[in-house]
């Protein structure tokens, strides 16, 4: 186990990815999205690296979203991705380089639901309220916020705690930490399919392209 404080740099940080991430889930709420954050941000351990990831955890009308976006901001890049066969290909919006506005296109199964629980997610209320939720990071430790910043816990030694500490089940649990350790092992492997869609095509047009991709590989 390690305690972590943090200094005044994280506690900034963390501040102006939860104010810019309340910018843009209260937007897509005046248009009709209920939306997530994940990761970090709703744990509370960010780093210069930490990104944006705001979720729609159900499919929704890509055209009207990237309208409702495109009334804020910009849209940067847009891009279609499906992590394996078995997961649901999810639309990216990008905000900047690296924050992103994201929905599946299909819904998604019991286990991909499970992943967002166990990264730590926020709803828009929550974040208003400025809660923090324990999660899963990247190096598979169980991060538990704490009032002057988080302890971690080595997954491997606190697996049943995990468990009980995020109401998941430990399938989802197994099938996550499966992932995570064969990216550590080999590195970023790439995804099954992916899609940069250029100005004038439609994520329901990538989809179905990818879809046709997909039945000639099987």
């Amino acid at each position: 186990m390690r305690v972590v404080v943090y200094g005044d740099e994280v506690w900034s940080l963390l501040r102006r990815l939860r104010e810019r991430a309340l910018m843009v889930m209260s937007h897509l709420k005046q248009h009709g999205f209920d939306s997530i954050v994940y990761g970090s941000v709703a744990r509370g351990d960010v780093s210069p690296s930490s990104d944006l990831d705001i979720f729609i955890p159900f499919p929704v009308p890509m055209y009207k979203l990237e309208y409702a976006l495109s009334l804020l901001q910009p849209i940067h890049k847009r891009e279609l991705v499906q992590a394996t066969p078995y997961y649901a290909p999810k639309a990216y919006l990008y905000l900047n380089e690296k924050d992103t506005v994201s929905a599946p296109m299909v819904p998604l199964n019991r286990d991909e639901e499970g992943f967002y629980k166990l990264a730590g997610y926020l709803t828009l209320e929550e974040l208003r309220r400025d809660v923090r939720k324990p999660g899963i990071n990247k190096a598979l430790q169980l991060i538990i916020p704490t009032a002057e910043g988080h302890v971690e816990k080595p997954l491997k030694h606190s697996f049943e705690e995990a468990v009980k500490t995020l109401d998941i089940s430990p399938d989802i649990l197994n099938s996550r930490m499966k992932v995570l350790l064969k990216r550590r092992e080999k590195g970023h492997t790439g995804v099954y399919q992916h899609i940069v869609l250029h100005e004038g095509m439609s994520f329901e047009e990538a989809f179905e392209k990818m879809m046709q991709k997909s039945r000639r590989k099987h």
